[in-house]
């Protein structure tokens, strides 16, 4: 391989390989992007076998060659380069040569045979405006659940609707909803997307429409020149409509910005073990407060629509500032029954044509 290409123009299809590489990984090859340069390009690979990710960029390709190298290694080396013009040398199987002006790098790599077959999506395909792809999935994906063990909530499920998309999340201590309008929607099973996957469609750039397939099981996201593939997560997601408080009676609204700040105003006092705030409702008022007894206590008071009975409830700050920070409306409502029942958040007047966000509440 003997490759001459723009490295700005190759740092930027490098950038979102990092995220997929596998850092820490008993299997040395998943730790490295391929490069193969064919015909008038340097395509690129990169996968930890769940999630795989390929682009591509223009290239004066002297002779054709393939190498897998340590991803981050070699972007530091691309990165630190100053010369806008690079040259790639494939040095035998498996060293790889990086000319730039003054600056020469050789570095070892492993045989492209090394590097696993990526999977092959075939399918209808079903095309979605990515911004609104990205919006929705920033609106979810602080829902998906960490912990390894609950293996069919560590993903976001993709619904696909007459005349919409709909995307749900839950960890078993909040879930969040958004369904938006989509031209050419047809009614489909839902499908479990894994939490990286999503993370990474997030970091995409670009306009235009994301092209979606679906194998048996796969999914494979397209846009302009790089394509994400996931496997599809096993198991099956909560009846999640059935979560969802359909007779909450106390309604709540709130200006957002002000409510946002003084929630984590007021945490600065919750303990580690114990991250809960109380939510004191009142005629006009609601009082946001905390008391640990190594620390101290903390109390704010913040405007609000309400008109009722006087309750309280328990709930986790964090939960609720993440709400908040991906609702894009001035004012939100809250929707809550009593103490010992979810509160389930609402944008006021959104653009979304169904959002929402519930969150159980925690004895204090």
């Amino acid at each position: 391989m003997e490759i001459r290409l723009d490295r700005s123009k190759f740092l930027s299809e490098l950038g979102p390989m990092q995220g997929i590489v596998e850092r820490r990984t008993t299997i040395p090859v998943l730790s490295h992007i391929l490069l193969r340069a064919d015909g008038q390009r340097l395509s690129l690979a990169a996968t930890d076998l769940d999630v795989s990710l390929t682009s591509w960029v223009e290239a004066d390709v002297t002779a054709a060659g393939g190498v897998a190298v340590q991803a981050k290694k070699f972007i530091e080396i691309i990165r630190a380069l100053s010369d806008e013009e690079i040259t790639l040398l494939q040095e035998g199987e498996k060293r790889l040569a990086i000319v730039a002006e003054r600056s020469r790098f050789q570095i070892n790599g492993l045989s492209p045979e090394d590097f696993p077959t990526l999977p092959q999506v075939e399918g209808t395909v079903q095309e979605i405006p990515f911004n609104q792809v990205k919006e929705m999935i920033s609106k979810v994906l602080f829902a998906v659940s960490t912990e390894e063990s609950r293996f069919q909530l560590n993903g976001a499920l993709f619904k696909l609707k007459q005349g919409g998309l709909e995307m749900v999340a839950t960890d078993g201590h909040r879930l969040a909803l958004v369904e938006n309008a989509l031209d050419g929607g047809r009614d489909e099973d839902g499908v479990l997307v894994p939490r990286k996957a999503l993370q990474e469609l997030q970091r995409f750039e670009g306009d235009g429409a994301l092209s979606l397939c679906r194998g048996e099981h796969h999914l494979a996201f397209r846009l302009g020149r790089r394509e994400l593939v996931c496997r599809i997560l096993e198991g099956t997601f909560p009846d999640y409509e059935r979560v969802i408080a359909k007779d909450n009676d106390k309604k709540v609204s709130f200006a957002r910005k002000d409510l946002a700040t003084a929630v984590q105003r007021v945490a600065l006092l919750t303990g580690d073990r114990t991250r809960a705030v109380r939510f004191q409702f009142e005629d006009g008022k609601l009082n946001i407060s905390a008391a640990n007894p190594d620390l101290g206590e903390a109390m704010e008071e913040v405007s609000c629509d309400y008109a009722g009975a006087a309750f309280s409830l328990g709930i986790n700050p964090d939960y609720m500032s993440h709400f908040l920070a991906v609702v894009d409306t001035e004012r939100v409502r809250f929707e809550l029954k009593d103490e010992n029942s979810q509160c389930v958040g609402l944008p006021v007047d959104g653009e979304d044509r169904r959002y929402l966000c519930v969150i159980m509440p925690m004895r204090v």
